[in-house]
């Protein structure tokens, strides 16, 4: 059996005494606590049992408001632009990142909001930032238009994902890392590979053979978190007293229903309110939701319950963010 790399020996800890990601006996990546991954019994029981919100999804509309135009792809100032699910368009200290870029449908999965820019558009991308290897965050006709675009754009991920990239063609710098790595970067942006809790897999031999995590990033004057794919777990209240000034939080809010199946690979909206408490960030930002129909819910769905428990909880740091509008910092 081939070792598996558990990090990144030319980059540094953030995490004392951490020495690299932990493996299970079957040399698969596993998570801080507990697995993610459901059995095909499961998956078959979810597929066939009844939903209770099927008659809400038959003329389902995504609720989003969208914003068309490419003028925020040539802003130069500090800010963030949602692009739908889990893409965003980060500038920060004159770079841009771009986060999981998923820029048309994922095969047979429709866009239910479009893109607001053109894909040529994006051609001034300095650093692609992919979490994990699942096909709405990682998706290879994306990939390789956003990289054909921008050749010397560098990827940022994690462990043993180079290997997909290359067969697919990519030919730009990628590095690896493992959690509480630092990327070394010539920026005046830090950017640091984090804990999420999710499994990896796209074929029907590699599960958990690739890292998934979540992405900090900070500048001189902003800390941003973006938690990629994640369930309710112990590694938010850790992030937040490794980073005790987070100023957003991105985190995702649907592909949730069933709860018991979904619940330890995505947040819900009351699981995103808990996460967003223990990273102790000054505002929320919700993703994740109302571009692809992955789950039981309607895609309308996780903003509507979202804004009933903030009601609820007289909540006023959720930023809630129209498709294709810049938020300036």
């Amino acid at each position: 059996m081939k070792p598996r790399s558990t990090y990144n020996p030319l980059l540094p800890f953030i995490k004392k005494d951490w020495t690299g990601n932990p493996l299970n006996e079957k040399n698969q990546y596993i998570n801080l606590d507990g697995a993610s991954e459901r059995s095909f019994r499961e998956l078959l029981k979810w597929q066939t049992e009844t939903n209770p919100l099927k008659a809400l999804k038959r003329k389902q509309t995504a609720g989003i408001d969208v914003i068309t135009g490419a003028n925020f792809a040539k802003s130069t100032d500090d800010g963030f632009t949602w692009l739908g699910h889990a893409t965003f368009l980060f500038t920060l200290a004159g770079k841009h990142f771009i986060t999981d870029p998923v820029l048309y449908n994922v095969g047979p999965v429709k866009r239910h909001t479009p893109l607001p820019c053109s894909v040529a558009d994006l051609k001034q991308i300095d650093f692609i930032l992919l979490s994990h290897n699942h096909r709405d965050h990682a998706d290879q006709k994306s990939m390789q238009h956003l990289c054909a675009l921008n050749p010397k754009a560098i990827i940022l991920t994690g462990l043993e994902i180079a290997p997909l990239l290359r067969s697919w063609n990519i030919t730009n710098p990628i590095v690896e890392a493992g959690w509480y790595q630092t990327y070394s970067l010539e920026a005046d942006v830090t950017v640091t590979y984090l804990p999420a809790k999710h499994w990896n897999r796209r074929g029907l031999t590699d599960m958990n053979t690739m890292l998934w995590g979540s992405f900090m990033l900070q500048s001189k004057h902003h800390n941003i978190y973006f938690g990629a794919d994640s369930g309710m777990g112990i590694h938010f209240a850790e992030i937040g007293e490794l980073f005790p000034s987070i100023d957003y939080a991105l985190l995702g809010i649907g592909a949730y229903k069933p709860e018991w199946f979904m619940h330890t690979a995505h947040t819900s909206p009351a699981d995103v309110l808990g996460a967003h408490k223990q990273l102790k960030a000054a505002q929320l930002v919700p993703m994740h939701h109302a571009t692809f129909d992955l789950s039981d819910e309607p895609i309308f769905y996780p903003k509507q319950e979202l804004i009933r428990l903030q009601q609820e909880q007289n909540m006023e740091d959720v930023l809630h963010l129209a498709i294709g509008k810049k938020h300036f910092l």
